[in-house]
């Protein structure tokens, strides 16, 4: 199940010649930094938390960075939010279903 409710936002970049944005995310205490874990964004300015379930699925606490990209391939510096809480674990189904029949 996807995680719910959760969107990252972030205003643009305001160089023209922007492209597109790129998502970092990095688990504590390991660092965030331009290796870590990514993912283009394409040019959008908001993403849904449960598209990271992909890069990964371990709940805990995260780093995460945002950088503008442009036509060259330019990477800007890091704007980070850390000590993010992900939980990207449902909880657990309810017990069998049971039919009585009066």
């Amino acid at each position: 199940m996807p995680v719910k409710n959760v969107t990252i936002k972030f205003p643009a970049s305001g160089s023209p010649d922007v492209i597109g944005y790129k998502l970092y995310i990095s688990e504590q205490p390991t660092p965030l930094d331009y290796a870590s874990e990514s993912m283009d964004l394409g040019n959008v300015t908001e993403v849904d938390v449960s598209k990271l379930a992909g890069m990964t699925t371990k709940s805990g606490i995260y780093d995460i960075g945002i950088t503008a990209v442009d036509a060259a391939g330019n990477e800007s510096s890091m704007s980070i939010k850390g000590g993010v809480a992900i939980d990207f674990v449902a909880p657990d189904p309810p017990g069998p279903i049971v039919v009585e029949r009066s």
